[in-house]
């Protein structure tokens, strides 16, 4: 993975596409819940396998929420804002859970009622007002991405495809080569994909499958791959200032140092390890010359720098003295060569 990349998940702050679907049995059907919470307020979508429903708490709701369905309950937002978001990230046996549709098409909206306890064994109660979500926000959160899915997934088939057909190769090659297996149970018959899709699409488990109408399409494995699909659409459809200062820092960091010299050889800027690079330009406005032993104004040395100054000018100045004692050399190595001339000459 790209360096750049990694940078961009660290620093980046995950949105509702982001949060994972988790299966509910609501009503005794089979519902998604996903939602994200904040510090002052929380996201929550629900899909009944027919309808999606959306709402949005914002800070002042839910303190009204709170005081109407809990008068007798006194505790921090921040607590019963973390108390929801645990009851949501996975169905708890001792919490009830109970889904209300609209009883007329007048009715708009849907809710979905939780009862539970806090610490101490205080009851709660809580009720998501949802109404219908847009159909973008049903593409968004769950068509395109369940489609993404599907084709990485059939992607990732074919790599296996590939692989199973170089072991078989390599089995080969051991049985020609008079390798024979240890025990008979082990041996195998090379991979024909065409038999094997056969044999999937005819088979029980298939069956049960297409019976449970996805059901474990959000177990664990599915719930990470939705998490990455959704990650990497964020960070290809990023903001483009932030995907041009993206490719500027990977420049930076892919670049070779020494590679852009002036016309006296490279700058102490691309000759010096990237801790002293700010150090070196610096100085460098002082000094014509790495040559030149005389002080400037603003002498590092001098000055009440950083804990990590001295340091880098002692190295800034082990530098010079290098820098003096190969042009000397090469002085040297001149002038020897010029007498070698003349005494052929």
């Amino acid at each position: 993975m790209a360096t750049t990349q990694l940078e961009w998940r660290r620093r980046w702050k995950p949105d509702l596409t982001a949060q994972i679907w988790q299966p509910f049995q609501l009503n005794r059907q089979r519902a998604l819940v996903k939602c994200l919470f904040r510090e002052d307020h929380y996201e929550l979508l629900v899909y009944d396998m027919v309808t999606m429903w959306y709402e949005e708490c914002s800070r002042a709701v839910f303190e009204q929420k709170a005081k109407k369905l809990n008068p007798n309950v006194e505790a921090p937002l921040a607590t019963l804002l973390q108390h929801l978001r645990d009851n949501l990230a996975d169905q708890r046996k001792k919490s009830t859970y109970s889904l209300e549709p609209p009883k007329s098409r007048d009715q708009s909206g849907m809710v979905l009622r939780l009862g539970t306890q806090l610490t101490g064994g205080v009851p709660f109660k809580w009720e998501f007002h949802c109404q219908e979500a847009t159909n973008d926000m049903y593409a968004c959160h769950l068509a395109t991405p369940l489609l993404t899915m599907v084709s990485e997934l059939s992607r990732r088939e074919a790599e296996l495809h590939k692989i199973l057909k170089k072991k078989d190769a390599e089995i080969e090659d051991y049985k020609a080569a008079g390798g024979k297996v240890s025990r008979k149970h082990l041996e195998t018959t090379p991979f024909d994909a065409k038999a094997f899709n056969s044999d999937m699409n005819f088979s029980k488990a298939f069956e049960s499958q297409v019976q449970s109408l996805g059901a474990s399409a959000f177990s664990e494995p599915g719930q990470e791959l939705y998490r990455q699909v959704m990650m990497t659409n964020a960070w290809l459809n990023r903001p483009t200032e932030q995907a041009s200062s993206d490719e500027e820092f990977s420049d930076d960091m892919s670049g070779d140092p020494g590679q852009t010299a002036g016309a006296t050889g490279p700058s102490w800027a691309h000759r010096l390890p990237p801790s002293l690079v700010a150090n070196a330009q610096t100085a460098g406005a002082s000094y014509a010359s790495p040559t030149k032993s005389v002080t400037p104004k603003g002498s590092p040395v001098k000055g009440a720098g950083s804990p990590g100054s001295s340091a880098e000018d002692t190295e800034l100045l082990r530098r010079q003295a290098l820098e003096r004692r190969l042009a000397e050399e090469k002085a040297k190595q001149q002038q020897q060569v010029k007498k070698k001339k003349k005494k052929i000459f």
